[in-house]
This record gives C-alpha cells, sequence and structure tokens, in this order.
C-alpha cells in the first residue's frame, strides 16, 4: 500500500429482501391491493385485510380506519374493491370516514357501498350526509338512501321525506319507500 493510493473503503453490507423467504421482492401492501379487488377474481388479499379488521381490538381501530380510507384513494380503485373496503368500514368506521364516503353517497355507481359503511356511523355526520343525498340522486340509489335514513332513525329528515312521498315527479320507487320511511320514523318517536 502506498501513501498515495487511500485504501479500499469496506464493502457495503447487502439489504436483506423484505420478504425474507423469497427472492422476488417485497410482498404487495394487501391494502392497496384490496382497492383493486375484481369481482370473481383473487381475494386473498381481501381476506388478510378482513382478518385484521376482524382481528383488531377497539383501541386500534382508529389506525385500521385510517388504511381503509387510504385504501379508497388506491390509483386504479375498482367498484368490487370499493365494496369491499366499504364492507370493512361498517366494522370500523367514525365520523372521520364520513367525509370520504359522503361523495361516494352521492354517486348513483357507489351508493350502495357508501350507505352500507354509513348506516353502522354513529352520530350526526352521517345522518346529515344521507340528507344531503337526498338532493342528489334519483329512482333506486335515492330509494336506498331513504331506506338507509330510516334504519339509522333519523327523524330529522321527516320533512324532506314528506315531500318525497307526496311529489308526483318522483318515480314510484321513491315515493313508496318515503312513506314507508315515515311510518317508520314515526313509529320510533311515538
Amino acid at each position: 500500500m502506498n501513501a498515495e493510493t487511500p485504501p479500499a473503503a469496506p464493502a457495503a453490507k447487502k439489504q436483506r429482501n423484505p420478504d425474507s423467504y423469497s427472492s422476488a421482492g417485497a410482498s404487495p401492501n394487501p391494502w392497496e391491493e384490496c382497492a383493486r379487488l375484481e369481482y370473481g377474481g383473487d381475494r386473498s388479499y381481501a381476506w388478510t385485510v378482513r382478518a385484521r379488521v376482524i382481528g383488531t381490538p377497539a383501541a386500534d381501530r382508529v389506525r385500521v380506519e385510517e388504511q381503509l380510507l387510504k385504501s379508497c384513494a388506491t390509483p386504479g380503485r375498482t367498484n368490487a374493491g370499493l365494496a369491499f373496503i366499504c364492507q370493512m368500514l361498517a366494522l370500523v368506521g367514525s365520523a372521520k370516514s364520513v367525509p370520504v364516503l359522503a361523495p361516494l353517497l352521492r354517486d348513483a355507481k357507489t351508493a350502495d357501498s357508501a350507505r352500507y359503511a354509513l348506516e353502522p356511523i354513529p352520530g350526526p355526520e352521517a345522518d346529515a350526509a344521507l340528507r344531503e343525498a337526498l338532493g342528489v340522486l334519483t329512482g333506486a340509489a335515492k330509494a336506498g338512501v331513504i331506506g338507509s335514513i330510516a334504519v339509522r332513525g333519523d327523524a330529522s329528515a321527516c320533512p324532506a321525506l314528506a315531500a318525497l312521498k307526496d311529489a308526483p315527479h318522483e318515480p314510484a320507487i321513491v315515493r313508496e319507500t318515503a312513506a314507508r320511511a315515515l311510518a317508520r320514523l314515526t313509529h320510533y318517536k311515538a
């Protein structure tokens, strides 16, 4: 070794693969993969996420809810993926989920999934999101929202439901569902 040549640097440690049993690379994120589910496709990631959601203690539900909400924004999200995410949010969702679910509620293609997630979420935020969707949706999607309002027992929606029940421009399914919802809500009030 001469004075002009610096000593060789020690060889860098080879980094381990995050998946120590495979040399194929890191495993996909199951939370993101669930957002890309296809009807009739591989559901192995869904089973993984479902087990995590169901097995989560109450103290950790906030973290799981955040993961699910993050999954809602996954690029390439499918309708099947959204339906699955909303099913899981129905188990752990809180008022924090409402701002993400409310826009989905206003689209007839995603309204059923959003309703499924919103129905069990306690609090006035979910009630308000359902009432606001009444002015945007039509037909069967609107009837579904009316049904969710009745299930939640939101008596503050009675004036809007009464107007829908008597509105000649509304389809029969909306008028009939509004009438049944009013009967249910007035029964609960009594």
